[in-house]
C-alpha cells in the first residue's frame, strides 16, 4: 500500500509543478523591435515563439519544458529543455521569470533575453 501512496504523492507534486509552469504560457516576440507574431517560421521579421502545455515552439524547433523547479521567493522557475528540430536533438537548462510588464525573462548559459508578449 505504501508504494502506491507515495507514487500518488509524487504524481500530485509533479502535477502541481506543471500547473505552475502554465504561468509562462503565451506567445512572445523574438525581436522586441518588431510587432509581428509569427510562430514557427525562420527569417521572418515578426518571428515569435509560443509556450503552451509544457512545450516551447519556436523557429523550426520544439522543446519540452521538463523537470520544473520553483525558485523560492521569486515568480520564477528552472526547466530542463529537451528540444528537437531540423533533424537534431539537444538539451539545455533555462531560467524563466515573468516581468511586471508581462514580458518573459529567460537566462540560458549566462545570457539573458527579454521577450515582450504578443498582444494580437
Amino acid at each position: 500500500m505504501r508504494p502506491v501512496f507515495y507514487a500518488g504523492i509524487a504524481l500530485g507534486l509533479a502535477g502541481n509543478a506543471w500547473a505552475d509552469a502554465s504561468r509562462f504560457d503565451g506567445t512572445y516576440r523574438i525581436n522586441p523591435d518588431h510587432q509581428g507574431c509569427i510562430v514557427g517560421e525562420g527569417d521572418v521579421v515578426g518571428a515569435a515563439f509560443r509556450i503552451a502545455d509544457g512545450q516551447l515552439t519556436s523557429i523550426e524547433s520544439t522543446c519540452t519544458l521538463a523537470n520544473p523547479t520553483n525558485i523560492r521567493d521569486m515568480d520564477a522557475m528552472l526547466f530542463d529543455l529537451e528540444c528537437s528540430g531540423e533533424g537534431m536533438e539537444w538539451s539545455d537548462r533555462v531560467f524563466m521569470m515573468k516581468k511586471d510588464d508581462g514580458s518573459l525573462l529567460q537566462v540560458v548559459d549566462g545570457m539573458d533575453f527579454t521577450y515582450p508578449p504578443c498582444t494580437e
